[in-house]
């Protein structure tokens, strides 16, 4: 498929023969007048930048006009030239047609990425002139499965449903705490493909109307948060302190999220993502969601041996019994799970995370045959539809 041009603009406070002040300092021969028009107007000038530490870095992600998409890295740099304190905001960016932006899927990490292996981002001691037209070369499935696992831990992955849940369901989200940028880079690889593009997103720029971000990243500060909260529609999702979404209200393309990180082998979800067309649009989430999740469960289900009754004339080998003062909270998240507690779930998620034993073996067979008896029982619901479909991954059973 060949190589990708992908165009560059830098946009900082520097004297120049044209101005003085904030301003396009060079600009690849790619970049025409109607794009360093909008990247001027855009760009992130003096105190834009939320920097708790000088190393900071706000990437960002935003359409440029009707057919082209610019993904930038904005850190402070050098001393501000006119002496009025404080140091100036440096602004990278790359900007992409949307037929290249296609071949990186439209996923504004991998042109991040990709920038960092060409050249050194940060801002020298002279600002250049002018800049070359970089040739990027697009790499890797749709969806990386390995990003798919990166969140191991219960917490996180919790955290990361709760994110899907909010960020599919706002208008405009303001993220707050001690976030990483990776939240946003496993966020964009288990979208589709072709609904990645409409969250532009800023991680660490003071909010301001010029700037038409729908996530937007606030950090640790308040004030800034105080504002931006005033802005009508506005919905704010805090890192430090995420609440669980109850069953019923969260959005389906969450829950499936969750079904995806339960598993031990991410291919398949992967695959299954990669796979949906590229009509996909954010209104079509809530049905494929569902539609994913049952696909997934379905193929386990196919995938798991038919239980045949002990014949009695044949003895059947000794099971470990497991003790029952460890077994009876298990049991009792079952339960609970099948009541449709969600953290109840993530703690059985949890506990078959931990290394395999008999013992551990002998545990979930116990919380299997409960689970089926439960679920055999209970007349169906919504809430406990979604959750059998969990359960029967966890417990390797299906009712």
């Amino acid at each position: 498929m060949g190589t990708v041009p992908v165009e560059q603009a830098i946009f900082t406070s520097a004297q120049t023969t044209s101005k003085d002040g904030y301003q396009l300092v060079a600009w690849s021969h790619g970049i025409n007048a109607e794009d360093a028009r909008q990247l001027a107007i855009w760009g992130p000038a003096h105190d834009s930048m939320i920097a708790e530490d000088p190393a900071d870095v706000s990437l960002n992600f935003h359409p440029l006009g009707k057919d082209k998409y610019c993904i930038s890295r904005t850190m402070l740099g050098t001393a501000e030239y006119s002496g009025r304190g404080g140091r100036q905001v440096y602004t990278h960016c790359f900007v992409v047609r949307a037929a290249g932006f296609a071949r990186f899927h439209n996923d504004p990490f991998r042109i991040v990425s990709a920038a960092l292996a060409i050249r050194d981002l940060r801002p020298g001691a002279e600002l250049p002139t002018d800049l070359p037209t970089l040739t990027m070369l697009p790499s890797g499935p749709p969806v990386e499965p390995g990003l798919i696992r990166f969140f191991d831990s219960p917490s996180q992955q919790q955290t990361l449903v709760a994110w899907f849940h909010h960020a599919l369901s706002s208008r405009k989200l303001l993220f707050t705490g001690s976030y990483t940028d990776r939240y946003l880079s496993v966020f964009f690889n288990l979208l589709p493909v072709s609904v990645r593009p409409c969250f532009p997103f800023s991680t660490r720029l003071r909010y301001s109307p010029r700037r038409d971000f729908r996530l937007i990243g606030l950090g640790n500060d308040l004030e800034e948060q105080k504002k931006a909260a005033r802005q009508e529609g506005f919905s704010v999702f805090p890192f430090d302190s995420v609440a669980r979404t109850p069953d019923l209200s969260r959005h389906p393309w969450a829950t499936w999220v969750q079904v995806a990180l339960c598993q031990k082998d991410p291919d398949e979800a992967a695959r299954l993502i990669g796979e949906l067309p590229l009509s996909t649009q954010p209104g079509n989430l809530a049905s494929l969601g569902n539609r994913l999740r049952m696909a997934f469960s379905g193929k386990r289900r196919k995938e798991e041996p038919s239980q045949v009754a002990p014949t009695p004339f044949v003895d059947q080998p000794k099971r470990e019994e497991p003790e029952q003062s460890a077994l009876d909270p298990l049991l009792q998240l079952v339960e609970r799970s099948l009541d449709g507690d969600i953290s109840a779930l993530e703690q059985l998620t949890s506990a078959w995370e931990t290394p395999r034993s008999a013992a551990r073996e002998a545990q979930r067979e116990q919380c299997a045959e409960h689970f089926l008896k439960l679920a055999r029982e209970r007349a169906p619901s919504e809430r406990s539809s979604m959750a059998v479909e969990i359960l029967s991954l966890i417990l390797h059973a299906t009712p």
